[in-house]
């Protein structure tokens, strides 16, 4: 026996139609459905209960620099492999998948901005490189005396 019963011949049912990929978000702790641009302007943040998404450095610049206006540092320094590590794979492998993956050319990105007006430069890892592994370009871009000079000859420009 069936739940349904065609009582009249002749009706058609239409295909059903596909929601876009992304269009709705769901918070993975207490499962509240809301539109993903609504929990992108709460910067990732479920309204119902406080749940905070792991974003990337992104996003991070997006919500903290001013008008989402910033300079990034450095962003083409990219890990090289001086000890020619191998576990599974070489470590230059793992290095060109990841960057392929992620979009990105490490685990560190910088920026220079203001938020609020006043001069900024940030740092952030970016889990979705090999884990926020740290190899040489998370030294190089976390020297300190580096990013001051940088942070100066910004805000004087």
């Amino acid at each position: 026996m069936s739940w349904f019963k065609r009582i009249k011949e002749g009706i058609t049912t239409t295909e059903k139609k596909e929601t876009p990929e992304g269009l709705w978000h769901k918070c993975p702790s207490c499962k509240h459905i809301v539109p993903s641009k609504d929990h992108m302007q709460k910067n990732y943040v479920c309204e119902q209960c406080g749940y905070h998404d792991r974003i990337g450095s992104e996003q991070y610049f997006e919500i903290l620099f001013d008008n989402n206006e910033f300079t990034e540092i450095n962003p083409n320094l990219s890990s090289d492999d001086p000890l020619n590590f191998v576990d599974t794979k070489k470590y230059t492998d793992r290095i060109v998948e990841s960057q392929k993956k992620s979009g990105l050319t490490d685990a560190i990105r910088t920026a220079a901005g203001t938020i609020d007006g006043e001069g900024l430069v940030i740092t952030c890892m970016d889990f979705t490189f090999i884990g926020g592994s740290m190899g040489s370009v998370v030294v190089k871009k976390l020297h300190v005396p580096s990013i001051i000079a940088y942070n100066i000859n910004y805000l004087c420009s």
